[in-house]
């Protein structure tokens, strides 16, 4: 179950799109941040082709559960506004969604000078909907019905959480924006309140769900803040689908220092005793030594790719060609997308 395994056994990334999911055969993606909607940005259009004519029973073939718990930016100064969830990362995901067609993704992504606060003109757009609505689940809704996405965007929870992470030290502190800030070893992170609850349609999204991708994403600030929901967990445990992690490119400062794939898997299980990982999406591309040096300037490293350290954690490493062009090191969304899809089918 442990042994590496390479690429060779999926589509090459220059073929044609991959056959259409069945209805029967969703895919879940968790998380949040850049990685959440780089991943479904790629997968928008394997999932939908252009030529297809969209219905309304397609939504469930591509689902996205994302994170709420942001607290810093435009999103933390609506959430202190406004009785509203974080849209930031809601937001970006809707987006990835829209694809290059719409007319309207201009409009979501602008964002307004110092004079208004900075603000996205999508975050601003969703939190008017929510006071319309007094839903925001039902305001992610109608901002995608606006965008015209392909696929379902849900927020994890419907209630107004925080994140509280505590420390080596045994010290503690709330606030996702703060906690890489202080850049000490983390123990663990949970939601506040304990109490908050999963939004039904995730849940069954993921009691249906083919496959359920993890990451990519910001460990502690985006994956457990979705992952560790109340409802999510026991839906993750229950679900017979095929689990799949995609791991970070990058260590982040203050959050992830030092980190090898074997960690990331390790906290994770730490937070969710017997979470079941099948698989590791792993970047086998080498990074270019000037942007190692440039990203190691700012605190982060390239996440070792090697496989040794997974061994006795009960999934299989997976290496492919994930590495992105351009100066940030990202995923290439269709790459990703295109390997998540070889795995579902």
């Amino acid at each position: 179950m442990n042994e590496a395994l390479d690429c060779s056994f999926l589509p090459d990334p220059a073929c044609r799109p991959l056959a259409v999911p069945r209805h029967e055969r969703p895919v879940v993606v968790l998380g949040g941040g850049t990685g959440l909607s780089t991943l479904l940005r790629g997968l928008r259009p394997l999932c939908y082709p252009a030529a297809e004519e969209y219905r309304a029973e397609h939504g469930q073939r591509l689902t996205a559960i994302v994170t709420v718990a942001d607290d810093g930016g435009s999103s933390g100064r609506l959430r202190r506004a406004y009785p509203v969830l974080a849209p930031g990362d809601i937001r970006n995901c809707l987006l990835a969604l829209a694809g290059d067609e719409s007319r309207l993704q201009d409009l979501f992504a602008f964002r307004f000078n110092r004079e208004v606060d900075s603000h996205s003109l999508g975050n601003l757009i969703i939190t008017a909907l929510a006071q319309l609505e007094s839903d925001f689940t039902r305001a992610v809704e109608r901002a995608g019905e606006i965008l015209g996405i392909r696929g379902r965007v849900l927020p994890a929870t419907p209630d107004n959480v925080q994140i509280e992470a505590e420390f080596m030290d045994g010290s503690r502190i709330t606030g996702e924006s703060r906690i890489a800030q202080l850049r000490r070893p983390i123990r663990g992170v949970r939601l506040l309140p304990e109490s908050c609850r999963a939004l039904p349609q995730a849940r069954a999204a993921l009691r249906e769900a083919a496959l359920i991708v993890i990451g990519p994403g910001s460990l502690y600030t985006s994956l457990l803040p979705t992952l560790l929901v109340p409802g999510i967990r026991e839906a993750l445990a229950e679900s017979s689908a095929r689990v799949v992690l995609v791991q970070n490119l990058m260590t982040e400062p203050g959050e992830t220092d030092g980190y090898t794939p074997a960690d990331f898997v390790r906290a994770l299980r730490s937070h969710l005793p017997g979470l079941r990982l099948d698989h590791v999406l792993i970047n086998s591309t080498p990074i270019p030594g000037m942007e190692r040096l440039r990203y190691a300037a700012q605190g982060a490293q390239v996440v070792p790719t090697d496989s040794e350290g997974l061994a006795g954690l009960d999934c299989q490493p997976l290496f492919c060609d994930l590495l992105g062009a351009g100066p940030a090191l990202r995923h290439d969304p269709a790459k990703l997308a295109r390997t998540i899809m070889g795995l579902v089918q």
